[in-house]
């Protein structure tokens, strides 16, 4: 019984149903005093845009963060600019994750994809999935010693 219960856990954790819906972060520092590209995001003054609604510039199944930046003299110094939005698909590949490269004007840019919750292109890490693992532990290693 304990061996079945500890299963069930392990596979909670680890699979992970896709959603249909999503719901992302959309701004540009560029554009916004609230999506700053230095300092913290704050969640708070931006809000999710569904990534199927008319609302969303680009329609999608997971949120993007991209984030540009040079120190190179031909740029002022500590350029930067921090785009958040829906995605559609991965110009790099569709995996989740993080891409960084050099553009054809010298910019370092990174970019990541995530689909994994609503807003995971925000600033704050994905502790939700730390927190279950946590809860998922605690849980095998007390039924184990009953």
């Amino acid at each position: 019984m304990n061996t079945l219960f500890i299963l069930f856990f392990v596979l909670v954790y680890i699979i992970q149903i896709p959603v249909d819906g999503i719901q992302c972060y959309q701004c540009s520092s560029e554009e916004d005093e609230f999506c700053p590209a230095f300092g913290k995001f704050d969640e708070t003054k931006n809000a999710l845009v569904d990534c199927f609604s008319l609302e969303s510039y680009v329609p999608g199944h997971m949120c993007m963060k991209m984030v540009k930046e040079s120190y190179d003299t031909f740029y002022a110094k500590g350029f930067k600019t921090v785009i958040r939005s829906c995605a559609s698909r991965s110009t790099l590949g569709v995996a989740q994750g993080c891409r960084y490269f050099v553009d054809e004007v010298g910019l370092e840019v990174a970019v990541c994809y995530c689909e994994d919750r609503d807003g995971c292109n925000g600033s704050s890490m994905n502790i939700h999935s730390i927190l279950l693992l946590i809860l998922t532990l605690f849980t095998v290693f007390f039924y184990s010693f009953l």
